[in-house]
């Protein structure tokens, strides 16, 4: 009976582990899409990224969870502004824009906005990455594979980004 139990704990434990990691398999991103109020959607892909011209950023907090902390020392990353310039946003006068916003969609379903002005007009949109580089280790090893960081949010990593699938261009009504 004690080794019926044990078997039957032991299966129940491998289960587990491989539905997380199957979870963590299904939630990796390759490539996203910048799709909504814009002339043409664009799939950006992570060598796409890598064409960008990036920074090095030191002493970071890659958490997404404002109650916790993880600092990187050094990271590679763009500027997300440059790769959303590559998008003509669909709109009759400028002035428009005011009311457009930016709904970021993780594979997981997490879902974080940001403003036009915000990205466009704050110290948030100079501050507001995708992570290229981790220590030295390219995107394209790493985990969490697209991830988007804010470095002047005062809660850090309430709007961190793991999983990036999806930035829909909206416009409030």
């Amino acid at each position: 009976m004690i080794k019926m139990k044990n078997i039957l704990l032991l299966s129940i434990i491998l289960f587990a582990n491989n539905l997380s990691a199957q979870d963590k398999q299904n939630n990796t991103t390759n490539q996203f899409i910048i799709t909504g109020k814009v002339k043409n959607e664009k799939i950006v892909t992570l060598s796409d990224i890598q064409n960008y011209p990036s920074i090095q950023l030191n002493d970071v907090n890659v958490s997404c969870s404002p109650k916790t902390e993880n600092r990187i020392k050094e990271i590679k990353a763009v500027l997300l502004k440059n790769i959303l310039d590559s998008v003509s946003f669909d709109y009759k006068k400028s002035r428009m824009l005011n009311q457009y916003y930016f709904l970021f969609v993780a594979s997981d379903g997490y879902k974080i906005v940001f403003s036009y002005n915000e990205i466009y007009n704050t110290e948030i949109g100079k501050n507001l990455y995708l992570v290229t580089e981790i220590e030295g280790k390219k995107i394209n090893d790493l985990e969490n594979s697209i991830l988007m960081l804010t470095t002047k949010d005062f809660r850090g990593g309430s709007r961190n980004m793991k999983w990036l699938s999806k930035i829909i261009v909206c416009m409030a009504e």
